[in-house]
């Protein structure tokens, strides 16, 4: 790369994994105009080739270090080793708590002049460490992002920081009856059935238990009805034990890891998420932007929802409370009406991804220019 270049690495605490970060970073610096810019992120020794593979593809390059989770000692030494044998103006850390104090104090010690806290939850599963580590975590940084609101004062409290809205490719989204026709052809779907979905990893922060116990309500009150799940992860096996003992077994599907989620949308009628907490779910904005009705937990931030499409039920709410909404949210629904004036207005708040990229790049050169 050329001298002149800024260089930036982008790092989440998280490693590179089939997850709503490492889909931020290769929506947004695909959309972005890379030049002047040279953007490399950190994978872990055990990451997916495919993943790494679409990392490269939106022009950024990845260099492997061993993972953070499995040992921190060797994790942290190859990091310093990065930092001190390349010159990065920019580290911009994608994290949850201050845990990312690791990566962020080490930058500074190295000279790294630009160095990014960029908040993408509002709750952490380590709160002690997160204590701890606050007060090294907020004296390394010298600038605060966030998804949203929420996930922003989580992390930062009062502090001021800037909200970069997680936006979407808008046009890719838009309701097509002819995908939708093609689409529950394919799922083995006929008029009469009403198809509710999921999109998301089988993990506890999901929680397919809660999703799966509304579904079997909803089955009880009409044996038309199915559910669609999309993902993967380690707790497939105990959801499917579920769907067993709850007797809906044969009217849940299980899709796997899909690269066409947007076109499988159009089939879909309804999506539950009753996540015990999220950032800011792109999901919920995805689901919105076909025109599909959305019941999410009220442990979700209220900030994804730009429409009248989205309702929420408390977590503690009861199946029945829950299949209520469900039932009361698909009423009254023109997909096509509801995709455009959803798309129109995801726009107008900012969720379009080119505009966040280009956002993103005038922070790094304003950045880098202040902190010199």
């Amino acid at each position: 790369m050329a001298n002149d270049c800024i260089n930036v690495l982008v790092i989440s605490t998280n490693g590179l994994l089939k997850d709503g970060i490492t889909a931020w970073l290769v929506a947004t610096f695909g959309a972005m105009d890379l030049d002047g810019l040279s953007v490399a992120t950190v994978a872990y020794d055990d990451a997916e080739r495919g993943v790494i593979e679409d990392v490269e593809a939106a022009g950024v390059e990845v260099v492997t270090l061993p993972s953070r989770q499995h040992n921190l000692t060797a994790y942290s030494r190859a990091l310093r080793c990065l930092l001190t044998s390349r010159h990065f103006e920019v580290v911009h850390v994608c994290c949850s708590s201050a845990l990312a104090a690791i990566e962020l104090f080490q930058a500074s010690t190295n000279g790294v002049e630009m160095r990014i806290a960029h908040s993408h939850n509002t709750t952490c599963s380590h709160k002690i460490a997160n204590f701890l580590l606050n007060p090294l975590f907020q004296s390394s940084l010298t600038d605060r992002y966030a998804c949203g609101r929420d996930a922003g004062k989580w992390l930062f409290g009062n502090r001021p920081f800037t909200v970069i809205p997680n936006g979407k490719k808008l046009p890719a989204y838009a309701f097509n009856p002819q995908a939708r026709k093609a689409v529950r052809e394919e799922l083995g779907l006929t008029e009469s059935e009403t198809a509710f979905g999921h999109v998301g990893g089988f993990n506890e922060q999901k929680n397919h238990v809660k999703l799966v116990e509304v579904f079997a309500e909803l089955y009880r009150r009409n044996s038309a009805r199915r559910l669609f799940l999309i993902g993967e992860g380690h707790l497939i096996p105990e959801i499917k034990e579920k769907t067993e003992e709850l007797g809906v077994a044969e009217a849940v599907r299980f899709l796997g890891r899909r690269d066409d989620v947007p076109r499988l949308l159009n089939g879909l009628d309804c999506m539950v998420f009753p996540s015990l907490y999220e950032g800011f779910p792109n999901v919920v904005l995805e689901w919105q932007l076909n025109g599909l009705p959305v019941v999410m937990s009220d442990a979700i931030t209220d900030e994804c929802a730009i429409t009248a499409l989205v309702s929420q039920v408390s977590l503690e709410a009861d199946v029945n409370d829950w299949a209520d909404t469900v039932e009361h949210s698909m009423t009254n629904i023109n997909r096509m009406d509801e995709s455009f004036s959803a798309r129109k207005r995801a726009k107008s708040a900012g969720y379009d991804i080119n505009e966040n990229a280009t956002m993103l790049r005038r922070l790094y050169f304003e950045g880098v220019g202040r902190c010199k």
